[in-house]
C-alpha cells in the first residue's frame, strides 16, 4: 500500500537505521526491513527528518512494535518547508513515558502497551556521555525527572549540550536488551527537536553542571 509520511525519527540502530513518521492523519508509521521489526539498511535511507516520503509498506505489527510497517520500496522523497515548531500538533501529553520514569520497562510492561513511539515536548534537556562512552540524556518531563536514557538520534550525539526546550521521540525496542542478563526493553530518545534559542553548549559534561 501507498503512505506518504513526514519523517520524525531517523535514528541508529544495529548499524542500520530506526525510521518513523506521521501520515496526514496524525498516525505514527514505523518503518522496518521485515516482520521481526529489524532496522533498516542506511543505503535504503537517503532522505533525512522533516522530509516528505512516499514508501509502498504493508502493516507488521509485533507485540511489543504496534506502529511497524515492512518497507516495500521508497516511491519518492522531498524536502519540506515544516518548521519545527509547527510539529507542535504531533504532541502527546500522558501522564509519564511509557508507565513511569526509568529507561526501561520490563517484559510485562512493555506488552501492555498499546503504543511504542512517543512524540512529547520536554525540558532541560543534558546530553552527555557516560562512563562507558555511551551517549545519555536526562530531562524534564510533566514536572517529573527522566534520567539515563540512550539517545540515538546521530545529530545529537554530542557531549555538553543542554537544550531548555525541545520536541523529543521516545521509542521502545522489539526485543530486550540482554547484556545485563535482566530482559529488560529500555527506552530511546530517536529524534531531537531544539525549540528556537533553546540551545547551549559547555566545556564540561552536562551532568557536572
Amino acid at each position: 500500500m501507498e503512505i506518504k509520511l513526514l519523517v520524525l525519527a531517523k535514528s541508529d540502530k544495529n548499524n542500520g537505521y530506526c525510521v518513523v513518521g506521521v501520515n496526514r492523519f496524525g498516525k505514527f508509521i514505523r518503518l522496518v526491513k521485515n516482520s521481526e521489526g529489524h532496522a533498516l539498511a542506511k543505503e535504503r535511507c537517503n532522505f533525512n527528518k522533516m522530509d516528505f516520503l512516499t514508501v509502498d509498506a504493508i502493516p507488521a505489527p509485533l507485540v511489543q512494535q504496534k506502529e511497524n510497517y515492512v518497507l516495500g520500496k521508497i516511491i519518492d522523497y522531498t524536502k519540506s518547508n515544516v518548521q519545527t515548531e509547527d510539529l507542535q500538533k504531533y504532541t502527546q501529553n500522558p501522564e509519564f513515558i511509557f508507565l513511569n520514569t526509568t529507561p526501561w520497562l520490563t517484559e510485562e510492561e512493555i506488552n501492555s502497551q498499546n503504543i511504542s513511539f512517543l512524540f512529547i515536548e520536554v525540558t532541560d534537556l543534558f546530553i552527555y556521555e557516560n562512563e562507558e562512552g555511551k551517549y545519555k540524556c536526562d530531562f524534564i518531563y510533566n514536572n517529573s525527572s527522566y534520567k539515563s536514557f540512550s539517545i540515538t538520534d546521530p545529530k545529537f550525539k554530542l557531549r555538553n549540550r543542554k537544550i531548555s526546550k525541545s520536541f523529543i521521540a521516545v521509542s521502545l525496542p522489539e526485543i530486550p536488551y540482554k547484556k545485563y542478563g535482566n530482559d529488560l526493553y529500555y527506552k530511546f530518545v530517536c529524534a531531537v527537536y531544539p525549540l528556537k534559542n533553546s540551545t547551549k553548549s559547555y566545556d564540561v559534561d552536562c551532568y557536572k553542571i
